[in-house]
C-alpha cells in the first residue's frame, strides 16, 4: 500500500483527507508547521530543509498550497522539483475549478502544466468554491451584521462540501486507475448569493442580506478595515468568476468516482449555522 503525505494538513480541505484516509486505513503523514506528535511531520513549503524527512518512505504525496498567496506556482515549484528528483512522481494536486478564469491569478494552470511536462503520475482536482467558506469566511458577518459580502455579483456557483473534496481526494491518494486523470468537482446546483442569504434567512431564522458590493466598494471595505491591499485584489479576482458566470455549471464527476450524490449547499449550512 502507498506510503502518503498530506501536505496542509491542519487546513479544511486537510484535515479532512486526513480523516478520510484514517477510516480506510490508509499509512499517511499529516504535513505541517507546527508538528504535535503521532503522524504529524514538519513541513513548509518555504523551508526547503523540510522537504526530505518529511517524505521518508513516501511514495504518494497529496499537494495543497497555502491560500491567499499570489505566486503560488513560485512557492510550490520547488517543491514539485524536489519530488521529481527523488522519483516521487505520484502527486494528488488541489487546484481550481476555471482557474484559468481567474483574472491575473494563472498559478493553477501553471503548476497543472507543469506536472504534465515534468512526467508526473497525476491527479488534478479543480473543485469549485467550498460550501463551508461562508462560515470560515463570511462567519463574522453573519453573526454580526446579518449579511454575506463577497464581490460575487449575481452570478451562480455550484458550492461543493469541503467534506466530498476530501473523499475524493482519498480516493484518488489509495486507489488505483486515477494517474492521468483532472476531476472538476460540483454540489450538485448552481446558486447566487442572493440565494444563499435566503437560505441563510431560512437556516437562522434572522433576516440575512447581500449586499452585492461593486469590487470597488469591497476593496474599501476590507482596506478601511485594516487588511493588506493584495487581499482584496486577490479575492475580487477569484470571486470574479461567480461573477462572470464562469463556474455557473454542474459536473457529475464526485458521482462517477463515488457513487453518490454530492452534498447540497443547504445541508452545509444546516451543519454550520442551524440555530
Amino acid at each position: 500500500m502507498a506510503k502518503i503525505l498530506v501536505t496542509g494538513a491542519t487546513g479544511t480541505i486537510g484535515k479532512l483527507v486526513v480523516k478520510h484516509l484514517e477510516n480506510l486505513g490508509a499509512d499517511y503523514l499529516s504535513g505541517t508547521r507546527n508538528p504535535k506528535g503521532g503522524k504529524d511531520v514538519y513541513f513548509d513549503y518555504n523551508d526547503p530543509s523540510s522537504f526530505e524527512k518529511a517524505t521518508e518512505g513516501i511514495d504518494t504525496t497529496f499537494v495543497l498550497g497555502p491560500p491567499l498567496v499570489l505566486e503560488l506556482d513560485a512557492v510550490l515549484a520547488p517543491f514539485l522539483d524536489f519530488l521529481k528528483e527523488k522519483g516521487i512522481l505520484r502527486v494528488v494536486y488541489f487546484s481550481a475549478y476555471k482557474g484559468d478564469k481567474m483574472q491575473g491569478l494563472d498559478f493553477h494552470p501553471k503548476l497543472e502544466q507543469k506536472l504534465k511536462n515534468d512526467g508526473f503520475h497525476y491527479t488534478i482536482l479543480r473543485p469549485t468554491f467550498f460550501a463551508q467558506n461562508f462560515k470560515n469566511y463570511e462567519g463574522d458577518n453573519i453573526a454580526q451584521r446579518d449579511i454575506i459580502f463577497m464581490p460575487a455579483g449575481d452570478g451562480k456557483a455550484s458550492f461543493i462540501d469541503a467534506d466530498n473534496i476530501a473523499e475524493v481526494a482519498a480516493i484518488a491518494l489509495t486507489q488505483p486507475g486515477h494517474s492521468e486523470k483532472v476531476y472538476e468537482l460540483t454540489g450538485p446546483e448552481s446558486v447566487s448569493y442572493h440565494d444563499v442569504a435566503k437560505l441563510l434567512t431560512e437556516v437562522t431564522g434572522r433576516t440575512i442580506s447581500y449586499p452585492n458590493p461593486s469590487p470597488e466598494q469591497f476593496k474599501s471595505v476590507l482596506t478601511e478595515s485594516g487588511a493588506p491591499e493584495f487581499i482584496a485584489d486577490y479575492l475580487i479576482s477569484v470571486y470574479g468568476t461567480i461573477a462572470a458566470n464562469n463556474v455557473d455549471s454542474v459536473t457529475d464527476d464526485y458521482k462517477k468516482i463515488t457513487g453518490k450524490e454530492p452534498t447540497p449547499i443547504r445541508k452545509v449550512l444546516e451543519q454550520d449555522f442551524a440555530r
